[in-house]
């Protein structure tokens, strides 16, 4: 991954410094909302990975995550910071789960396991108080991150709240 320092303009040149610590390919990245420097990755290594950019961008290759996350048993497709709260990043892997790590005990905290198949998409509101996801599955789901609970799927015939079964999916059977 190239990070480019923003008045850099032009072609890059090809020893260019990288960030290339991950042993798989780089799925997705993101920046820290809180912290301008603070770039968190995942790859088809099972790993999540922080890194911390020096003041000035890159002058040699990055190898060195100031952080690695293990905790998927397949390939990690996504992360997204939580909006609101700093040190709290999500990931989603090809394992079907959700994995919500405090990033102060590099440990994750919450697994969010309601996903039949691929995740293809996160996303916060405003607030963080609650996670749409889609799915491979064809269904949208939107989940209470905090409890981890569905409040609602929608499937690509269903309404809101059913997911195209015709019940509440918080409705106990």
């Amino acid at each position: 991954a190239f990070v480019l320092v923003q008045q850099d303009t032009g072609r890059i040149e090809p020893n260019y410094p990288k960030v290339c610590g991950h042993q798989g390919n780089v799925l997705d990245i993101k920046w820290n909302p809180f912290i301008e420097n603070i770039i968190a990755s995942c790859s088809e290594d099972t790993s999540v990975r922080i890194w911390e950019i020096p003041e000035g961008g890159l002058k040699r290759n990055m190898t060195e995550a100031v952080l690695e996350l293990y905790g998927h048993s397949r390939r990690v497709g996504l992360v997204e910071w939580h909006p609101t709260t700093n040190n709290i990043l999500f990931s989603a892997g090809y394992d079907y789960k959700v994995l919500i790590w405090n990033l102060d005990i590099g440990e994750p905290v919450k697994m969010i396991d309601c996903h039949t198949d691929v995740i293809l998409c996160m996303s916060f509101n405003t607030d963080g108080s609650l996670l749409a996801t889609t799915c491979k599955d064809k269904k949208l789901r939107v989940v209470e991150p905090r409890s981890g609970r569905v409040l609602q799927v929608r499937g690509p015939r269903g309404g809101f709240g059913d997911g195209g079964t015709g019940r509440n999916p918080t409705e106990t059977r």
